[in-house]
């Protein structure tokens, strides 16, 4: 991905924008990608340094600093692309230690010779005498010799080097505001489901038309200024939001190495963004935790249950949307929704407990971390949730407790049995 200090900005006022690459600028980029790939295919199995200056050598330095920044971006991301690996017999650190000891005890007793030392030391580890001299700094960034070059080509090349220009200011933001529409519900479900695979905190309402949800993307406890782990999640957020039909988005960002406050702003007619085909929506973007749950739960809840990615989004007016990761139905029941909640804050689940106060609507199993220091018991059993804590990783088994104890309450049988105990 690419960084701050490779994108044309200009600012104006609170205002920052990227500059747009124009026709002569795309073909530029195009022949520079096309010119670093073929020397990188050609140079498999040679050092960095000797990768790099091949680098050099075939994007050339003429044009000005307007593509000298698209020539180190295209660089940046051809390297990211590529697989390098120290190659050695031995460890370096252990081999430079043995040499200087050697070396050392040598020039003492003024009896240095260092291809002597460098005989003795290949003998002892039994291996060639150039083995010795290449593994001794093999550990080092420049001596790492290129094992594959990048899978893609110029085209892939110049769409990410243009989507990554936007991602780099996303880079620095803090919080990100955006309004999104989409043709069909099912688009909609995904992109929320990105956003909780890349552990992007959210909360969503329905935008006054109607027609689609404004989404603000916060950080964990509102405190990640200095955070650029987090910055990079919300980089990650572009490429979910292309695949929907209209979008804008509003980035706060801290710029510079001032960090000063501006304001970045997107929309899905940009010029700084190229067009993306859209993947599926039924595309099933599950997190690691919630795959591994999933996987316990199948095993554990046997027929009449059935356990699968929920499909849901749950729009409840008034409160905001939520969406389940996952969803356990028996037939003829009501269906039990699972949200993991292990990365949020505590404010966020405290939202989802007055939600659940209001009434969901649907039968709900929130899965709280215990660091976020929230009790099971602030749900109660009149409510249509419950709160399941969790230490470390998610037990299936206590968790389908919950569900299932949460159905039963909630099946047809117990509503009857409970109105005739009514007096």
């Amino acid at each position: 991905m690419l960084t701050a200090d490779l994108v044309d900005v200009r600012r104006k006022g609170t205002e920052l924008t990227l500059r747009p690459l124009d026709a002569r600028a795309f073909e530029d980029a195009f022949v520079i990608a096309r010119a670093l790939l073929d020397a990188t295919r050609g140079l498999v199995g040679a050092r960095r340094e000797e990768v790099v200056r091949a680098w050099e050598a075939a994007a050339g330095e003429d044009g000005g600093p307007a593509k000298r920044k698209i020539v180190l971006g295209l660089r940046k991301l051809v390297e990211d692309g590529c697989t390098f690996e120290a190659e050695t017999p031995v460890d370096p650190a252990a081999m430079r230690l043995c040499l200087f000891v050697r070396a050392a005890r040598a020039r003492r007793e003024r009896t240095f010779d260092r291809r002597a030392i460098i005989e003795e030391v290949a003998t002892e580890h039994g291996i060639a005498q150039a083995e010795v001299e290449r593994g001794m700094f093999a550990d080092l960034r420049g001596e790492h010799l290129l094992r594959e070059p990048p899978a893609f080509g110029p085209d892939e090349l110049v769409h990410a080097f243009d989507l990554g220009r936007a991602q780099a200011v996303l880079l620095t933001a803090v919080r990100v505001t955006c309004e999104i529409r989409a043709a069909s519900p099912g688009a909609l479900r995904a992109f929320f489901t990105k956003l909780k695979f890349h552990q992007l905190l959210f909360e969503a309402k329905p935008l006054e038309d109607g027609e689609g949800f404004r989404v603000v993307v916060d950080g964990p406890f509102s405190m990640f200024e200095a955070s650029t782990k987090y910055g990079l999640r919300l980089a990650l957020l572009l490429p979910a939001l292309r695949e929907l039909d209209d979008w804008s988005l509003v980035a706060e960002v801290r710029w510079g190495k001032e960090r000063t406050p501006l304001v970045f702003r997107l929309d899905a007619t940009a010029p700084t963004v190229t067009p993306r085909k859209r993947s599926g929506e039924d595309d099933v973007h599950l997190g690691d935790d919630v795959r591994e749950l999933l996987a316990d739960l199948r095993r554990l809840a046997k027929a009449p249950w059935k356990v699968k990615p929920a499909t849901a989004l749950l729009d409840l007016p008034g409160v905001g949307v939520c969406v389940p990761d996952l969803v356990l139905e028996r037939k003829g029941e009501r269906p039990v929704y699972v949200e993991v909640l292990g990365y949020w804050s505590r404010d966020a689940v405290w939202r989802r407990v007055e939600l659940a106060r209001k009434g969901v609507g649907e039968l709900m199993v929130f899965a709280v971390s215990s660091r976020l220091r929230v009790s099971a018991e602030v749900l109660t059993a009149e409510d249509e949730a419950a709160l399941y804590v969790y230490k470390g990783r998610i037990a299936a088994r206590p968790l389908f407790e919950k569900v299932t104890l949460l159905a039963q309450r909630s099946s047809p049988t117990s509503a009857r049995k409970r109105a005739r105990s009514t007096p």
